[in-house]
């Protein structure tokens, strides 16, 4: 069976969605996963659930769920990929910072003399 994709709701979990997850953890005969957390809702009711750090789902077994936890996993790795990059140019504007800051300072003395002798 299929589901309509204009029915499908993704957005992260919230303090108000804990037993909501909960119930749909003990559905699954599941833990809730820890961390933060993806949800998918059809029609405003939580049916599946996927931790953005990687890990099992939880999915309500009563229900033709398989499309939304699939749809909730690429949404998830796309997050976990943004989240590096952005990592990633921090890092980079970080380390050119340091290096300009480095250069930016006034030369020894003896790069001073070292400078005089060349000219």
């Amino acid at each position: 069976m299929s589901f309509d994709p204009n029915a499908l709701t993704i957005r992260e979990a919230q303090a108000a969605d804990e037993d909501g997850l909960r119930r749909l953890a003990e559905l699954d005969s599941s833990r809730r996963p820890a961390g933060r957390i993806l949800l998918g809702e059809l029609n405003g009711e939580l049916v599946a659930a996927v931790p953005l750090a990687g890990g099992p789902a939880i999915a309500d077994p009563m229900r033709a769920t398989s499309a939304v936890v699939s749809l909730l996993g690429l949404r998830a790795a796309q997050l976990r990929g943004l989240e590096q990059r952005r990592g990633s140019r921090g890092q980079i504007r970080r380390l050119t910072a340091a290096a300009g800051a480095v250069r930016a300072q006034p030369p020894t003395a003896a790069a001073a003399l070292d400078a005089k002798r060349a000219a």
